[in-house]
């Protein structure tokens, strides 16, 4: 049970405001301090966690854990949508991720929420993510080791986690693919093996950071990948690791209402780390239920996929993740709980190149007369930063840039891509169309009929979603430095129009395939998307040389609304 209540833990709610905790978006309330309503949509307490392990933990499907040694790694919440208006009602399921190392097998568990009765498990067929747990547990095991913990048991360095942080037991198709740990050619580990990079304190590194890989299942430092060197530069142009800060807590769609007096946007936030419950891969800052000025924008919006092709397979490729909030410099301002806060003074590692901070969650301010969410997630050395960006015009900018910590693997050119899902419902769900202009001068908007992956290849182009029934419109202009797609196998293309489909509890395509590849491509069934209710994947490219000045290009489009 014990595993159970520290991943549960981090979820219990935090509310120092002494919000209304309610389904209904109009009892939000002004928070003082800050410009804007807010309102918690569910509270979680120690007691209600102590509940749902305890009955998670006899239920009788998870009896074969009661002699075993095993991980929870994740816990997420699926919140359903309401079909009233207004309406947020609380999550009514958890899928909860567990490792059994006794057997070497990792389970997906569905459960009823907050009873924890109604359970079902299901073995997986591929090593889920690791945890900060688990990860904890990976050091313990290198700093008792012999010969390689020295520098950690005596203070000198620190670990993050490497990359990937979990080698995949299945062998990449192409034996010409670099599998991190393994020579080319090699087998995968048999066992669960976490990565870890010792990074090392002022004074001790020697411009160095140590690359390891810990056995979970016989708990010791595993005998490949460190048989030649355990060591590597510490390169190209990134500030140091600043390891770990403490956590928030708080697990809870929260709606804002901005401005304060006469709110123009209403929406609900969920930070990156409790994105996980219908995507393992988390999304970033996620935003739902948009309104402006009343009338609906999007159902829902997110980052499911990310990943890294580096060129010549020198490293990877990896697909990374946006669920592990990393610290960034938000000053205290005021916080709304569940790791949001309205903050002043706010800075990742792309505005001061410094892997530093107090704060994990999402920050909230105004600059420039904009509201602004944003938040720092790492995936190894990398650090993402997901952010959205709102007009008191009408436009919406969904906002990517990226960041990096000192590792070889950054010295070699690479292509970083990124997608947003955008489930767009403009002033309801139904009659949407999708459409295309090569010029937003004198624009000749032509109507995209069925599902279809497409390009940027005009720079003046933009595309368009409307309601053929009240008008409503929302136009999206690329950004300038948003890339191009490069080859078919690293960056696929840059927009997917797809008709919607859901299961009634959760949308359909979330997350791609498991490996490298976005494969979004597999949602194109050539369906007819006139007047129906339609969902767009964009995607951002990154191209890097390798040893480039450290720099964050804001990468995303303008959403720009009209008829509202």
């Amino acid at each position: 049970m014990k595993q159970f209540l520290d991943a549960l833990s981090s979820m219990v709610t935090d509310n120092p405001q002494r919000l209304p905790i309610s389904p209904r978006v109009k009892d939000a309330v002004p928070v003082k301090g800050t410009n804007i309503r807010a309102v918690l949509h569910h509270s979680f307490s120690e007691k209600e966690a102590v509940d749902f392990a305890r009955n998670l933990t006899n239920h009788p499907a998870l009896r074969f854990l009661e002699n075993a040694r095993y991980n929870v790694l994740d816990i997420g919440l699926i919140y359903p949508f309401s079909n009233r208006e207004g309406e947020v009602p609380p999550p009514d399921k958890a899928r909860i991720t567990l490792y059994d190392y006794t057997t070497n097998r990792g389970f997906e568990v569905m459960a009823s929420f907050p009873d924890g009765r109604n359970v079902k498990v299901t073995e997986l067929r591929e090593q889920p993510f690791s945890s900060e747990g688990e990860f904890q547990q990976a050091i313990e095991i290198l700093m008792a080791d012999p010969k390689h913990g020295a520098p950690l048991r005596e203070g000198k360095a620190f670990c993050t986690p490497g990359m990937p942080p979990v080698l995949d037991f299945t062998a990449p198709l192409d034996s010409n693919i670099r599998f991190d740990g393994v020579p080319i050619g090699g087998k995968p580990p048999a066992n669960r093996t976490l990565a870890l990079v010792m990074n090392f304190t002022a004074g001790n590194s020697n411009g160095q950071v140590g690359h390891y890989y810990v056995d979970m299942i016989e708990r010791k430092v595993a005998g490949f990948g460190t048989a030649s060197s355990d060591f590597f530069p510490a390169a190209c142009g990134g500030p140091p690791s600043g390891g770990s800060c403490s956590t928030t807590s708080g697990t809870s769609l929260v709606t804002i209402q901005w401005p304060q007096s006469n709110p123009i946007w209403t929406f609900q936030i969920l930070r990156p780390s409790a994105t996980t419950g219908d995507q393992p891969a988390g999304s970033g800052v996620e935003i739902r239920n948009v309104f402006y000025r009343g009338k609906r924008v999007l159902k829902r919006a997110g980052m499911p996929v990310l990943n890294v092709f580096y060129d010549g397979n020198a490293c990877g490729p990896y697909r990374d993740w946006l669920y592990s909030e990393t610290c960034f410099d938000c000053a205290l301002g005021t916080d709304l709980g569940s790791g949001v806060r309205w903050g002043v003074n706010v800075a990742t590692i792309c505005d001061d190149v410094t892997d530093a901070g107090a704060w994990r969650g999402v920050a909230v301010y105004e600059e420039n007369g904009e509201l602004v969410l944003v938040s720092e997630c790492s995936a190894g050395w990398y650090r993402y930063i997901t952010a959205w960006y709102f007009t008191q015009d009408g436009i919406i900018k969904p906002r990517f840039l990226y960041g990096y910590t000192e590792s070889g693997c950054v010295c070699y050119g690479r292509l970083h891509n990124a997608y947003w899902r955008l489930d767009f419902d403009l002033n309801g769900t139904d009659n949407q169309v999708v459409e295309e202009t090569d010029s937003t001068t004198h624009p000749n908007w032509r109507a995209i009929r069925r599902e279809a992956k497409l390009y940027r290849r005009n720079p003046r182009g933009a595309w368009r979603v409307r309601n053929t029934m009240s008008g409503e419109v929302a136009e999206i202009r690329a950004n300038a430095k948003d890339g191009q797609h490069e080859r078919l196998n690293t960056g696929r293309g840059d927009l997917w129009v797809l008709r919607y489909k859901g299961t009634g509890t959760t949308d359909s395509e979330l997350n791609g395939s498991s490996g490298a590849d976005a494969n979004l491509d597999q949602y194109v069934n050539y369906e007819d998307i006139t007047n129906q209710n339609v969902v767009l994947w964009y995607g951002v490219h990154q191209r890097k040389r390798g040893a480039d000045p450290f720099e964050c290009p804001p990468l995303g489009p303008d959403i720009i609304l009209r008829g509202y």
